[in-house]
């Protein structure tokens, strides 16, 4: 095994024995991600395994270090945890009896999959995968590491949206790498502000791949959906999962960005599907082909939605006057009928010239808000007190130490006069300031949520900890990053009898439980809803991440003589 004894396993720089990282501020003595890998587990006898990142029905991301190449990775490990378990060493995998089958038939959807992504590697707005192996009885993928923050992290500190300019610049090389992925049958189903992430050179990437199993409910492993992100089609079984479904999840993403709020959930609107809910005042701003492009792009059954990026693109790039001559989308009552003309789209490549155009003159406006804010944090000043709080059980699924560090504004150049003194936030409740900074009329800062963590000391929705710490001076106008407390690491399952299965997995979800299916006749549920849990009853008190098995009514037994009445 390589000597790693001198690697941060949070940053993969040189500690030089230190306990904590000059370099991120990671304590050593922080325990690893339940059921991750070891630190310093070594793969293909090149690759050191870090920090667990985050884990999902699919599996678990790491940072890692490529001791050949000398450079950080991303890895990324095939590890269903519903299906498998470690064995007593703690690296090889061993899957859980009578799901042999199941698991075999994933990994090699896994494999397969990442092989598809591989060769993508030349889109430079996706995050690549160059190296793809087996070991320890399960998979691994390789790819690039890159700093970045997420897209919702970049809106947040943005001022709450971003103009149509700046978004078309982040978006528009997106969306032709997504047409070109589409092209060769290549789904993501997971496109969100969280999969869609900032680079330090000002351009947007797409990452977190995952095999459709988990994009999706009604599979054998736990769903990953972003609710607002998610279509319809992806809460149906059944349905099948098209390139319509990838346009909802990014025209929700640029919804989000242009708005600051992600579209009311797809199972929710089903009923109220031709409301375009974009703020007046906003849609004013917007020019009036993109409002339209939304709107097709957002409608909830899949038939009447945009069907592919290159209609999206179309829409999104054209002029009003080349809007004029689109065929518009039926179902789009909320806006004026327009004259149907013979559709004279222009030849691609000549949007792509266009794009690149304006992309050399746009993106150093861009890479400058990126820089704007970045000054060094003292690595000491983040986490300090919510790490003592964290669950031993439960990881931060996304590491933002070096985010924030490059958030805060320098004060050392600053004139006294724009100087104040950090006001100190720990134990209030983050919406009410939330609330308290949105109506001030000049706000001395602004507030970013960081990351939520489980406390036994701090009440659920009060701050934990918060950079700059109070005392310190920053400049007028800075954000001020907060770590708010998620509770005590218990919840209680929620009520769900009769609700249909998408009602019910999202009530299971968001009070922190993963959601599996069986399916149990029943003469008093309608078939498809939910009759309630397995081996619990609503009122029970689980750890957060437990799973719960929902029972699926499929309708009267067939051999039962009573049918039953449903209302």
């Amino acid at each position: 095994m390589t000597d790693n004894n001198n690697l941060c396993m949070n940053c993969m720089a040189d500690m030089s024995g230190d306990v904590v990282c000059p370099n991120c501020g990671w304590n050593t003595q922080e325990p690893q991600m339940l059921h991750a890998l070891p630190y310093g587990t070594a793969l293909q006898g090149r690759y050191i395994v870090g920090r667990a990142q985050k884990a999902n029905g699919e599996g678990i991301t790491y940072i890692g270090r490529d001791t050949v190449q000398n450079t950080i990775i991303e890895i990324r490990e095939f590890f269903p945890q519903s299906l498998c378990q470690r064995t007593e060493d703690g690296v090889s995998v061993q899957v859980c009896g009578g799901n042999e089958i199941v698991f075999e038939e994933t990994l090699g959807a896994f494999l397969s999959y990442a092989r598809e992504i591989a060769h993508m590697r030349d889109l430079s707005a996706i995050v690549p995968i160059f190296d793809i192996f087996e070991e320890n009885q399960t998979a691994y993928t390789i790819s690039e590491w890159d700093e970045s923050i997420t897209l919702r992290y970049f809106v947040e500190r943005s001022g709450g949206k971003l103009s149509w300019n700046a978004a078309r610049q982040l978006f528009m090389p997106v969306l032709s790498a997504l047409s070109t992925m589409q092209a060769a049958g290549v789904r993501h189903l997971g496109i969100s502000p969280e999969s869609l992430k900032i680079m330090q050179d000002g351009k947007m990437r797409l990452g977190d791949f995952c095999i459709s199993l988990v994009r999706r409910m009604d599979t054998d492993l736990p769903p990953d959906m972003v609710p607002g992100c998610a279509a319809i089609e992806q809460y149906t079984m059944g349905q099948p999962l098209t390139e319509a479904t990838d346009v909802y999840g990014f025209t929700a993403s640029l919804f989000f960005a242009l708005t600051g709020e992600l579209p009311k959930d797809a199972v929710y609107r089903k009923n109220d599907d031709s409301r375009l809910l974009i703020p007046t005042e906003l849609a004013k701003t917007l020019p009036p082909h993109v409002v339209t492009a939304l709107a097709n792009g957002l409608q909830v059954q899949p038939e009447q939605r945009t069907a592919d990026f290159e209609r999206l693109r179309a829409e999104l790039s054209a002029a009003p006057t080349v809007t004029s001559t689109l065929e518009q989308t039926a179902s789009i009552t909320s806006l004026p009928p327009v004259a149907e003309q013979k559709e004279d789209g222009l030849p691609g490549f000549v949007w792509m010239l266009v794009s690149c155009a304006i992309s050399l003159v746009v993106m150093a406006a861009i890479v400058w808000v990126w820089f704007q804010f970045q000054t060094p944090v003292a690595p000491s000043s983040i986490g300090s007190e919510a790490s003592e709080t964290v669950s031993s059980e439960v990881s931060s699924t996304e590491s933002l130490t070096s985010e924030i560090g490059q958030e805060l504004s320098s004060s050392s150049e600053a004139s006294s006069e724009d100087l104040i003194q950090v006001p100190d936030l720990k134990g209030e409740l983050y919406t009410e300031l939330l609330e308290r900074v949105s109506a001030s009329e000049d706000p001395e800062y602004t507030i970013l949520l960081s990351e939520r963590v489980f406390s036994t000391t701090v009440e659920e929705g009060k701050v934990v900890s918060q950079v700059p710490e109070a005392g310190e001076n920053m400049v007028r106008g800075s954000s001020i990053v907060v770590v708010v407390s998620q509770g005590a690491p218990t919840r209680v399952l929620p009520e769900v009898e009769n609700l249909t299965l998408a009602e019910a997995a999202q009530k299971v979800t968001d009070e922190g439980f993963v959601p599996v299916t069986e399916k149990e006749a029943s003469d008093k549920v309608p078939a498809g809803n939910v009759i309630g849990y397995k081996s619990n009853k609503a009122g029970d008190k689980l750890s957060y991440g437990s799973e719960v098995v929902l029972l699926i009514s499929t309708g009267p037994d067939s051999s039962s003589e009573s049918s039953g009445n449903f209302e």
